[in-house]
């Protein structure tokens, strides 16, 4: 069970020295409560929080389990002298939206190792009170290790650094006790007006912190034998999955070379008591963001490039002006990543990722309109010095035809289908000493191709 703690409103890293994240950071999604209004409520706290890999937890009022019993949210429980905003929100100083902690058996030879990875719900005083409430991510590891020196500390989201002094060997942690908080900043503005003293801090503060690309929790982790409804049990120690690196253990690595008592410099386990709940009611949007939507031509038919994330699993949707160019594509790359090429022109398109199984609590339909940006490519640019003329050919994926542009030298000649070509008058030289030339185009795309000289 957590205990009582006090935190500062700021990012708190203790003994780190580098912190390498994860390929994917930031959570997907929020779901925030209206403004507090008299007779109050709400517990102060987004109603959920959806993450990369679409997976959704919440915190409800109050939240599920009592703590000790299988299946449980992990909480600070009520105690006779807890006060009105906490009795309230069913628990005291925090809450879980998703914690996972390290076995039991996880030890060096210097006693027992805990860590404690999580999405967590406070309060910026320490004590419940409304207008105070932050939710933040927490990396946390305490470990009793012997010799002093630099450790490494790997997890699901990355890699920690931690420089280990001989005080630190002596103090009462005895070792390493190193905290990465993200997220500490209040999620609540006073207005000064009596009927709603309270408005949610607009992204990206706030409760939305956790969703910036900084933040390297960017995943919760799932118990690969979760009951229905949850994402743990918040009791028993399983295996998991989740990591956006594939990486779903942790391990500590340092310069003792009996750290576990058997002969070798590590420790680490992929087991963990994970907890989280998943809202049955709440429909979340899939998450979605269009890298690149780009126009070209393929064997001389405009065609649109798309590149997104969404989450494995999903289809993908685009039409463009009523007419449906991509029907159904499937996302399969685990993380989210997706490509892939179709005829279109360079005017919008809209995409739309849908879930292959509608699941209470995890996501729905997302669709957005999307800009299709113009690809000049200049294929060749040759100067013959024999004929002492250069000759540009270039392909535009924009539709209708534009107008394509040799700086300094002037229209290029359309041949159809995307392509074009332009032969110089006689020229005494090439056009520069380190020659290169570039082509605009009417409808907004450039290209930058250096010359090739030809006898």
């Amino acid at each position: 069970m957590s205990k009582r703690f006090k935190i500062a409103l700021m990012i708190v890293v203790v003994l780190a020295l580098a912190v390498v994240p994860a390929a994917f950071a930031g959570l997907s999604d929020v779901g925030v409560k209206p403004d507090f209004r008299p007779p109050v409520t709400s517990n102060g706290f987004p109603q959920w929080y959806t993450d990369a890999n679409g997976v959704t937890v919440e915190l409800p009022m109050p939240p599920a389990g009592d703590g000790l019993t299988a299946p449980t949210m992990i909480y600070g429980p009520l105690t006779p002298a807890s006060n009105a905003v906490a009795l309230r929100a069913g628990f005291d100083t925090e809450a879980f939206y998703f914690m996972a902690r390290s076995d039991k058996n996880f030890k060096t030879t210097g006693g027992n190792v805990i860590v404690t990875m999580g999405l967590e719900a406070s309060y910026g005083t320490g004590t419940p009170t409304d207008g105070q409430q932050v939710t933040f991510t927490r990396i946390r590891i305490k470990a009793p290790v012997k010799v002093a020196g630099t450790y490494t500390f790997s997890h699901p989201w990355g890699q920690e650094t931690i420089n280990v002094t001989q005080a630190d060997v002596s103090s009462k942690n005895k070792g390493i006790f190193f905290t990465h908080d993200y997220g500490l900043s209040l999620g609540w503005n006073p207005t000064g007006l009596p009927l709603t003293p309270w408005i949610a801090v607009a992204p990206p503060g706030g409760f939305y912190t956790v969703l910036q690309g900084a933040n390297t929790v960017s995943t919760f982790l799932v118990s690969t034998s979760a009951p229905l409804g949850w994402i743990g049990d918040g009791v028993n120690a399983t295996t998991v999955t989740g990591s956006p690196i594939g990486y779903n253990k942790v391990r500590l690595q340092g310069p003792d070379p009996n750290l576990d008592g058997k002969g070798n410099n590590f420790i680490e386990t992929s087991l963990f008591v994970v907890s989280g709940h998943i809202p049955a009611s709440v429909s979340v949007p899939l998450p979605l963001t269009v890298d690149r939507a780009t126009a070209s031509t393929l064997n001389g038919v405009p065609n649109i490039d798309l590149f997104l994330t969404s989450k494995q699993g999903a289809t993908v949707t685009v039409t463009q002006g009523g007419t449906t160019l991509l029907a159904a594509a499937p996302v399969t790359d685990p993380s989210g990543k997706f490509y892939l090429t179709f005829p279109g022109s360079a005017t919008p398109i809209t995409v739309t990722v849908d879930p292959t199984i509608t699941t209470p609590g995890f996501t729905t339909t997302t669709k957005t309109p999307v800009p299709v940006v113009e690809v000049v490519n200049i294929t060749a640019a040759d100067y013959t010095v024999a004929t002492k003329t250069l000759t540009v050919t270039a392909t535009s994926g924009a539709t209708p035809a534009p107008t394509l542009t040799v700086t300094g030298l002037g229209a290029m000649t359309s041949l159809g289908s995307g392509n074009y070509t332009l032969t110089s008058a006689a020229m005494t030289s090439p056009p520069t000493l380190t020659p290169s030339i570039t082509v605009t185009s009417s409808a907004g795309g450039a290209d930058t191709h250096t010359v090739t000289i030809l006898p």
